[in-house]
């Protein structure tokens, strides 16, 4: 699909707007648009990790370590192990605002990269 350079600035524009209310169902449209650009399929998950482990190098954290510190203490608190499975990184992301900034800009500039904007 060839873009014009209006509907291009158009497409970057509304990535630009992203904010960080509505950031969990934003950044995931854009994860599957740049995963369509580069073929469907299996690249979701590689949009995904990239981004994960951007948003790792970039804020100095670690999200599996985080992960794995979230649900030991759901586990001590006794809530039930499919709960506890159900638990991802975007969870660990939402409870730090850092995080969910940083984690927005990144979406953002992968999405530019990509030609997903």
């Amino acid at each position: 699909m060839v873009q014009t350079s209006v509907t291009r600035v158009e497409s970057i524009r509304e990535v630009v707007a992203l904010d960080t209310t509505s950031w969990r169902g934003d950044t995931r449209n854009l994860i599957n648009k740049m995963a369509q650009e580069l073929g469907g399929g299996q690249a979701f998950q590689q949009v995904r990790a990239e981004s994960y482990e951007l948003l790792e190098k970039r804020m100095g954290v670690s999200l599996k370590q985080r992960l794995t510190n979230k649900r030991r203490r759901m586990a001590d608190e006794g809530v039930c192990k499919s709960k506890r499975d159900k638990l991802s990184q975007v969870d660990i992301i939402a409870e730090d605002k850092k995080l969910i900034e940083g984690y927005t800009a990144i979406v953002k500039e992968m999405a530019i990269k990509y030609g997903a904007a």
